[in-house]
Protein backbone atom coordinates (compact mmCIF):
# COMPACT_ATOMS: atom_id res chain seq x y z
CA UNK A 1 0.00 0.00 0.00
CA UNK A 2 1.38 3.09 -1.00
CA UNK A 3 1.84 5.40 2.05
CA UNK A 4 -0.70 8.59 2.66
CA UNK A 5 2.17 11.10 2.23
CA UNK A 6 3.44 9.85 -1.11
CA UNK A 7 -0.33 9.64 -2.25
CA UNK A 8 -0.62 13.03 -0.94
CA UNK A 9 2.41 14.50 -2.81
CA UNK A 10 0.84 12.94 -5.99
CA UNK A 11 -1.94 14.06 -5.82
CA UNK A 12 -0.74 17.61 -5.38
CA UNK A 13 1.43 16.90 -8.70
CA UNK A 14 -2.11 15.81 -10.66
CA UNK A 15 -3.77 18.98 -9.38
CA UNK A 16 -0.87 21.15 -10.29
CA UNK A 17 -0.57 19.90 -13.78
CA UNK A 18 -4.32 19.65 -14.72
CA UNK A 19 -4.10 23.49 -13.61
CA UNK A 20 -1.46 24.08 -15.36
CA UNK A 21 -3.13 22.27 -18.77
CA UNK A 22 -6.15 24.16 -18.63
CA UNK A 23 -5.03 27.29 -17.95
CA UNK A 24 -2.95 26.79 -21.58
CA UNK A 25 -5.48 25.29 -23.01
CA UNK A 26 -7.82 28.54 -22.02
CA UNK A 27 -5.17 31.20 -23.06
CA UNK A 28 -3.23 29.56 -25.56
CA UNK A 29 -1.90 33.10 -26.39
CA UNK A 30 1.69 33.26 -27.90
CA UNK A 31 4.48 35.23 -25.41
CA UNK A 32 4.75 37.27 -28.72
CA UNK A 33 2.81 38.47 -31.93
CA UNK A 34 4.70 39.53 -34.95
CA UNK A 35 3.16 42.33 -37.09
CA UNK A 36 3.56 43.63 -40.67
CA UNK A 37 2.68 47.23 -40.79
CA UNK A 38 1.41 48.64 -44.52
CA UNK A 39 2.23 51.92 -46.28
CA UNK A 40 -0.59 54.29 -44.42
CA UNK A 41 -3.61 54.19 -46.04
CA UNK A 42 -5.14 57.20 -45.03
CA UNK A 43 -2.49 60.32 -43.96
CA UNK A 44 -3.75 63.86 -43.35
CA UNK A 45 -5.12 66.02 -45.78
CA UNK A 46 -3.84 69.06 -47.34
CA UNK A 47 -3.62 72.38 -45.71
CA UNK A 48 -6.85 74.34 -45.02
CA UNK A 49 -8.74 71.18 -45.06
CA UNK A 50 -10.86 69.86 -41.81
CA UNK A 51 -7.83 66.91 -41.52
CA UNK A 52 -5.29 69.16 -42.71
CA UNK A 53 -3.63 67.56 -39.12
CA UNK A 54 -3.93 64.23 -38.27
CA UNK A 55 -6.51 61.15 -39.37
CA UNK A 56 -6.97 59.06 -35.90
CA UNK A 57 -9.54 56.67 -33.99
CA UNK A 58 -10.63 54.68 -37.51
CA UNK A 59 -13.54 52.94 -37.55
CA UNK A 60 -14.50 50.85 -40.42
CA UNK A 61 -16.94 48.57 -42.44
CA UNK A 62 -17.04 46.45 -45.57
CA UNK A 63 -20.54 47.36 -47.57
CA UNK A 64 -22.19 46.65 -51.05
CA UNK A 65 -18.63 45.88 -52.23
CA UNK A 66 -16.44 48.95 -50.91
CA UNK A 67 -14.67 49.77 -47.33
CA UNK A 68 -16.57 52.91 -45.34
CA UNK A 69 -14.25 54.48 -43.04
CA UNK A 70 -15.28 56.76 -40.59
CA UNK A 71 -12.24 58.62 -38.43
CA UNK A 72 -11.60 61.31 -36.01
CA UNK A 73 -10.32 64.47 -38.29
CA UNK A 74 -8.18 67.48 -36.73
CA UNK A 75 -7.76 70.61 -38.38
CA UNK A 76 -6.11 73.74 -37.32
CA UNK A 77 -8.67 74.39 -34.62
CA UNK A 78 -11.24 71.32 -34.19
CA UNK A 79 -11.71 67.54 -33.96
CA UNK A 80 -14.79 66.64 -35.96
CA UNK A 81 -15.34 63.32 -37.70
CA UNK A 82 -14.13 62.57 -41.38
CA UNK A 83 -15.63 59.84 -44.09
CA UNK A 84 -13.91 57.96 -46.81
CA UNK A 85 -15.30 55.00 -49.38
CA UNK A 86 -13.58 53.60 -51.70
CA UNK A 87 -13.42 49.73 -53.38
CA UNK A 88 -10.00 49.09 -52.12
CA UNK A 89 -8.20 50.00 -49.03
CA UNK A 90 -5.42 51.46 -50.68
CA UNK A 91 -7.97 53.44 -52.56
CA UNK A 92 -8.97 55.63 -49.55
CA UNK A 93 -5.89 57.48 -49.88
CA UNK A 94 -7.10 59.44 -52.69
CA UNK A 95 -10.96 58.87 -52.10
CA UNK A 96 -13.04 62.23 -51.95
CA UNK A 97 -13.21 62.99 -48.30
CA UNK A 98 -16.10 64.13 -46.36
CA UNK A 99 -16.52 66.40 -42.64
CA UNK A 100 -19.43 65.05 -41.16
CA UNK A 101 -20.72 68.22 -39.71
CA UNK A 102 -23.55 67.01 -38.43
CA UNK A 103 -21.50 64.73 -35.83
CA UNK A 104 -20.97 67.05 -32.91
CA UNK A 105 -22.14 68.39 -29.16
CA UNK A 106 -22.45 72.01 -28.07
CA UNK A 107 -19.60 73.41 -29.91
CA UNK A 108 -17.87 71.48 -33.39
CA UNK A 109 -16.02 68.83 -31.30
CA UNK A 110 -17.32 65.21 -32.59
CA UNK A 111 -15.23 62.11 -32.53
CA UNK A 112 -14.26 59.00 -32.43
CA UNK A 113 -16.94 57.12 -33.94
CA UNK A 114 -18.32 53.47 -33.94
CA UNK A 115 -19.71 52.71 -37.22
CA UNK A 116 -22.40 49.58 -37.37
CA UNK A 117 -25.49 48.02 -38.92
CA UNK A 118 -28.46 47.73 -36.61
CA UNK A 119 -30.04 44.63 -38.17
CA UNK A 120 -33.46 44.79 -35.79
CA UNK A 121 -33.84 48.38 -36.83
CA UNK A 122 -32.40 48.38 -40.66
CA UNK A 123 -30.05 51.57 -40.12
CA UNK A 124 -26.46 52.50 -39.66
CA UNK A 125 -25.47 53.91 -36.35
CA UNK A 126 -22.62 55.88 -35.43
CA UNK A 127 -21.67 56.22 -32.01
CA UNK A 128 -19.43 58.71 -30.95
CA UNK A 129 -18.84 61.11 -28.13
CA UNK A 130 -18.67 65.38 -28.14
CA UNK A 131 -17.64 67.46 -25.24
CA UNK A 132 -21.09 68.12 -23.69
CA UNK A 133 -21.14 66.98 -20.27
CA UNK A 134 -17.29 66.60 -19.28
CA UNK A 135 -17.52 63.97 -22.97
CA UNK A 136 -20.84 62.87 -23.53
CA UNK A 137 -21.81 59.65 -25.56
CA UNK A 138 -24.37 60.81 -28.70
CA UNK A 139 -25.34 58.74 -31.50
CA UNK A 140 -26.73 59.46 -35.57
CA UNK A 141 -28.59 57.53 -37.71
CA UNK A 142 -29.35 56.54 -41.46
CA UNK A 143 -30.10 53.96 -43.87
CA UNK A 144 -27.64 54.74 -46.77
CA UNK A 145 -23.75 54.81 -45.55
CA UNK A 146 -22.63 55.72 -48.90
CA UNK A 147 -24.70 59.60 -48.51
CA UNK A 148 -22.28 61.49 -45.91
CA UNK A 149 -25.69 64.11 -45.42
CA UNK A 150 -27.71 61.80 -44.98
CA UNK A 151 -26.61 60.94 -41.10
CA UNK A 152 -29.10 62.30 -38.63
CA UNK A 153 -29.03 65.44 -36.42
CA UNK A 154 -27.30 63.79 -33.17
CA UNK A 155 -28.90 62.50 -30.04
CA UNK A 156 -27.43 62.08 -26.68
CA UNK A 157 -27.51 58.12 -25.87
CA UNK A 158 -27.27 58.81 -21.98
CA UNK A 159 -26.92 61.14 -19.58
CA UNK A 160 -24.14 61.01 -17.21
CA UNK A 161 -24.32 60.07 -14.13
CA UNK A 162 -20.96 60.38 -12.82
CA UNK A 163 -18.37 63.07 -12.81
CA UNK A 164 -15.29 61.52 -14.22
CA UNK A 165 -14.38 61.96 -17.56
CA UNK A 166 -15.68 59.25 -20.08
CA UNK A 167 -14.32 58.43 -23.36
CA UNK A 168 -14.57 55.95 -26.37
CA UNK A 169 -17.94 54.79 -26.73
CA UNK A 170 -18.41 51.71 -28.26
CA UNK A 171 -21.78 49.16 -28.60
CA UNK A 172 -22.10 45.71 -29.25
CA UNK A 173 -24.48 43.33 -29.40
CA UNK A 174 -25.80 39.35 -28.24
CA UNK A 175 -28.97 37.61 -29.21
CA UNK A 176 -31.03 39.73 -26.58
CA UNK A 177 -29.27 42.50 -25.38
CA UNK A 178 -26.82 45.56 -26.52
CA UNK A 179 -23.56 46.17 -24.39
CA UNK A 180 -22.14 50.40 -24.03
CA UNK A 181 -18.52 49.67 -23.17
CA UNK A 182 -16.44 52.55 -22.36
CA UNK A 183 -13.09 54.30 -20.27
CA UNK A 184 -14.20 56.35 -17.08
CA UNK A 185 -11.13 58.79 -15.84
CA UNK A 186 -9.11 56.70 -18.51
CA UNK A 187 -8.73 53.88 -15.90
CA UNK A 188 -11.43 51.36 -15.54
CA UNK A 189 -13.92 49.71 -18.12
CA UNK A 190 -17.82 50.15 -18.00
CA UNK A 191 -20.80 48.60 -19.32
CA UNK A 192 -24.31 49.65 -18.93
CA UNK A 193 -26.59 47.22 -20.67
CA UNK A 194 -30.42 47.50 -22.33
CA UNK A 195 -32.80 45.23 -24.35
CA UNK A 196 -32.05 45.38 -28.17
CA UNK A 197 -36.23 46.22 -28.31
CA UNK A 198 -35.23 49.29 -26.30
CA UNK A 199 -31.82 50.43 -27.97
CA UNK A 200 -30.51 52.55 -27.62
CA UNK A 201 -32.70 53.99 -24.42
CA UNK A 202 -32.74 52.68 -20.96
CA UNK A 203 -29.43 51.51 -19.79
CA UNK A 204 -28.54 49.76 -17.13
CA UNK A 205 -26.45 51.46 -14.34
CA UNK A 206 -22.85 51.21 -14.90
CA UNK A 207 -20.93 48.22 -13.63
CA UNK A 208 -16.85 48.33 -13.85
CA UNK A 209 -15.73 45.00 -15.43
CA UNK A 210 -12.18 45.88 -15.81
CA UNK A 211 -8.90 48.06 -14.74
CA UNK A 212 -5.56 49.61 -15.13
CA UNK A 213 -6.21 50.61 -18.90
CA UNK A 214 -5.95 54.19 -20.42
CA UNK A 215 -8.69 54.24 -23.50
CA UNK A 216 -9.83 52.72 -26.76
CA UNK A 217 -11.55 49.76 -25.22
CA UNK A 218 -12.90 47.58 -28.09
CA UNK A 219 -15.22 44.56 -28.21
CA UNK A 220 -15.53 41.94 -30.87
CA UNK A 221 -17.50 38.37 -30.50
CA UNK A 222 -14.96 36.03 -31.70
CA UNK A 223 -15.96 33.67 -35.06
CA UNK A 224 -17.24 30.43 -34.42
CA UNK A 225 -16.87 30.52 -30.87
CA UNK A 226 -18.90 31.19 -27.95
CA UNK A 227 -16.09 34.10 -26.77
CA UNK A 228 -15.52 37.57 -26.81
CA UNK A 229 -12.10 39.70 -27.12
CA UNK A 230 -11.53 42.84 -25.87
CA UNK A 231 -8.84 45.07 -27.36
CA UNK A 232 -7.86 47.91 -24.91
CA UNK A 233 -4.97 50.66 -25.69
CA UNK A 234 -2.12 51.22 -23.18
CA UNK A 235 0.06 54.08 -22.80
CA UNK A 236 3.43 54.41 -21.26
CA UNK A 237 4.56 58.20 -21.30
CA UNK A 238 3.14 58.31 -24.69
CA UNK A 239 3.77 55.48 -26.00
CA UNK A 240 0.86 53.82 -26.90
CA UNK A 241 0.18 49.85 -27.00
CA UNK A 242 -2.85 47.24 -27.25
CA UNK A 243 -3.92 44.38 -24.69
CA UNK A 244 -6.28 41.62 -25.16
CA UNK A 245 -8.38 40.29 -22.46
CA UNK A 246 -11.10 37.61 -22.99
CA UNK A 247 -14.75 36.36 -21.76
CA UNK A 248 -17.29 34.31 -22.32
CA UNK A 249 -19.60 36.95 -21.55
CA UNK A 250 -20.01 40.69 -22.34
CA UNK A 251 -20.62 41.36 -18.75
CA UNK A 252 -17.65 39.34 -17.56
CA UNK A 253 -15.69 38.20 -15.71
CA UNK A 254 -12.75 39.27 -18.15
CA UNK A 255 -9.69 37.93 -18.10
CA UNK A 256 -6.50 39.53 -18.74
CA UNK A 257 -4.74 37.58 -21.38
CA UNK A 258 -1.61 40.20 -22.17
CA UNK A 259 -0.32 43.39 -22.06
CA UNK A 260 1.53 43.05 -25.01
CA UNK A 261 -0.80 42.19 -27.52
CA UNK A 262 0.08 44.77 -30.87
CA UNK A 263 3.38 46.88 -29.79
CA UNK A 264 5.44 49.24 -31.70
CA UNK A 265 8.51 46.91 -31.12
CA UNK A 266 6.66 43.82 -32.79
CA UNK A 267 5.88 45.47 -36.21
CA UNK A 268 7.93 44.67 -39.28
CA UNK A 269 7.78 47.07 -42.14
CA UNK A 270 7.93 45.83 -45.95
CA UNK A 271 9.14 47.93 -48.94
CA UNK A 272 9.30 51.13 -47.32
CA UNK A 273 12.48 53.32 -47.21
CA UNK A 274 11.33 54.14 -42.84
CA UNK A 275 8.59 53.26 -40.31
CA UNK A 276 5.76 55.99 -40.80
CA UNK A 277 4.94 54.29 -37.00
CA UNK A 278 6.37 52.90 -34.31
CA UNK A 279 3.48 52.67 -31.71
CA UNK A 280 0.58 50.90 -32.22
CA UNK A 281 -2.68 53.07 -31.25
CA UNK A 282 -6.79 52.53 -31.22
CA UNK A 283 -7.46 49.55 -33.07
CA UNK A 284 -10.25 48.32 -34.87
CA UNK A 285 -10.58 45.24 -36.21
CA UNK A 286 -11.45 44.32 -40.14
CA UNK A 287 -14.62 42.69 -38.92
CA UNK A 288 -15.99 39.53 -40.55
CA UNK A 289 -19.81 41.63 -41.02
CA UNK A 290 -21.03 44.78 -40.58
CA UNK A 291 -23.79 44.40 -37.82
CA UNK A 292 -24.56 44.85 -34.24
CA UNK A 293 -22.55 41.51 -33.20
CA UNK A 294 -19.23 43.03 -34.20
CA UNK A 295 -17.65 39.71 -35.05
CA UNK A 296 -13.90 39.53 -36.01
CA UNK A 297 -11.53 36.34 -36.92
CA UNK A 298 -8.85 36.54 -34.44
CA UNK A 299 -7.18 33.02 -36.38
CA UNK A 300 -5.96 35.57 -39.22
CA UNK A 301 -6.13 38.89 -37.12
CA UNK A 302 -5.52 42.57 -39.53
CA UNK A 303 -6.29 45.63 -37.65
CA UNK A 304 -6.43 48.99 -38.81
CA UNK A 305 -4.42 51.49 -36.52
CA UNK A 306 -3.10 55.23 -35.83
CA UNK A 307 0.49 55.29 -35.94
CA UNK A 308 3.61 57.68 -35.22
CA UNK A 309 6.60 58.22 -34.94
CA UNK A 310 8.53 58.63 -31.43
CA UNK A 311 10.36 61.51 -32.19
CA UNK A 312 6.83 63.26 -33.29
CA UNK A 313 5.52 62.92 -29.91
CA UNK A 314 6.89 65.87 -28.55
CA UNK A 315 4.62 67.97 -29.59
CA UNK A 316 1.09 69.00 -28.02
CA UNK A 317 -1.07 66.56 -28.19
CA UNK A 318 -3.42 68.44 -30.81
CA UNK A 319 -1.01 68.93 -32.98
CA UNK A 320 0.42 65.23 -33.84
CA UNK A 321 0.09 64.30 -37.04
CA UNK A 322 -1.08 60.91 -36.93
CA UNK A 323 -2.12 58.56 -39.26
CA UNK A 324 -4.05 55.24 -40.64
CA UNK A 325 -2.00 52.38 -41.70
CA UNK A 326 -2.93 48.36 -41.59
CA UNK A 327 -1.31 45.51 -39.41
CA UNK A 328 -1.49 41.57 -40.22
CA UNK A 329 0.31 39.37 -37.53
CA UNK A 330 2.73 37.14 -39.64
CA UNK A 331 2.53 33.28 -38.23
CA UNK A 332 5.13 32.19 -36.78
CA UNK A 333 4.69 29.26 -39.03
CA UNK A 334 2.31 26.66 -40.62
CA UNK A 335 0.41 25.13 -37.76
CA UNK A 336 0.58 28.39 -36.05
CA UNK A 337 -2.78 29.20 -38.24
CA UNK A 338 -4.85 27.47 -35.95
CA UNK A 339 -3.76 28.73 -32.50
CA UNK A 340 -6.30 30.38 -30.28
CA UNK A 341 -5.59 34.30 -30.12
Amino acid sequence: MMPARSSAKISICVLAYLVMVATAAVVDQPSENTWQISAPILSPGPKGAFDEVAVKDPSLVFFEGRWHLFYTARSKTDYTTGYVAAEELTGLRSAPRHELKMIRGKTRYGCAPQVFYCEPQRRWYLIFQNRDANYQPAFSTTTTISEPDSWSQPTPLLSKDTEAKWIDFWVIADQTNAYLFYTQAHQGVIVRSTSLEDFPSRWSPGKMVFDNVHEAVHIYKVKDRPEFHMIYELNERGLRSLGLATAENLTGPWQRITDRYATGDQLQTTGQASAWTEIVSHGEALRTAYDQRMEYDPTNPRWLIQGIRKDQLKAPYPTLPWKLGLITRIEADPGSANRRP
